[in-house]
């Protein structure tokens, strides 16, 4: 984990009113399954919409999700917050 780089993360695609709540989140050990379960179950209200997409089904397969994002404009690397 990166704590860096999970706060500009938030502070650039989260929700302004939430941002604060989710850095503090994602940097405690105890705190932190509460960050990854909003992006699991509140992402419409957690996320800016203008930031998303939709990953069409089934979506478990990561070359045809990284063949998308480089569409979408993503560089060659990027970071992951994820359960896995």
């Amino acid at each position: 984990m990166d704590k860096e780089q999970e706060k500009r993360i938030v502070k650039r695609f989260f929700a302004k009113r939430i941002q604060d709540r989710v850095i503090f989140e994602l940097s405690s050990e105890k705190k932190r399954v509460e960050a990854l379960n909003r992006l699991c179950h509140d992402y419409g209200k957690t996320l800016l919409p203008e930031y998303m997409i939709e990953i069409p089904t089934p979506n478990s397969d990561y070359q045809e999700i990284a063949t998308l994002l480089k569409k979408q404009g993503a560089p060659n690397e990027c970071y992951v917050i994820s359960w896995n």
